[in-house]
């Protein structure tokens, strides 16, 4: 069977076709974001919860302007954090996905943004590794970098979950708050393709 690439989900989107999902999890599948998603980007992004410890909630206009920025990162590097969907409901689960890191294009970094309602059961782990046997998988990538808040304990024990090392505080945001990074090598990463996501 053909691979609905994520790259080939995206050009679907700017043809105006329904979109498959690229890929899927047990729970969870993954899509390009579309002009349509307008109302789930604010919705996501403006809660003030969900982006805690990203910088606060968004306002509309904030949330416009990021959903164009994955779109963009999408056309322009074939990846981008993606809406995430729960499989079984079709609803709104988040985004997550991987951005340029650096000069390298081996090596990408990744996020994880989950709406209130699925933070319990692992949803963003779910999608982290889904996304991570991605890269590794389909991207050829050699390496995934990801950080968190200083304050937010809960991605942190996620990261050390999926195998991530800590490697070096550098600063972010706005303010410059030093944040702590992670990276996960292509030989230190158990997943495994059924377990990690079917790329379709």
């Amino acid at each position: 069977m053909d691979r609905v690439t994520a790259a080939g989900c995206c050009a679907a989107a700017k043809a105006d076709r329904l979109s498959a999902y690229f890929l899927e999890s047990a729970r969870l599948g993954f899509r390009c974001w579309t002009e349509a998603d307008l109302p789930l980007a604010v919705a996501l992004w403006g809660d003030a919860e969900v982006t805690r410890h990203l910088g606060g909630a968004m306002t509309a206009v904030e949330a416009e302007t990021r959903m164009r920025l994955e779109m963009e990162r999408q056309a322009a590097f074939g990846v981008s954090y993606w809406p995430v969907f729960e499989r079984a409901t079709s609803v709104h689960a988040g985004c997550a996905g991987l951005r340029p890191y650096g000069e390298d294009a081996r090596v990408r970094e990744m996020g994880v943004h989950i709406a209130r309602r699925f933070w319990s059961g692992r949803f963003g782990e779910e999608a982290a590794r889904a996304v991570i046997g991605y890269g590794f998988g389909v991207l050829g990538l050699e390496a995934v970098m990801a950080g968190h808040g200083p304050d937010n304990v809960n991605s942190k024990a996620m990261l050390e979950r999926l195998g991530f090392r800590f490697t070096h505080m550098a600063p972010w945001g706005a303010q410059d708050v030093p944040h702590p990074w992670y990276r996960l090598e292509l030989t230190q990463w158990t997943g495994g393709e059924v377990e990690a996501g079917r790329w379709l």
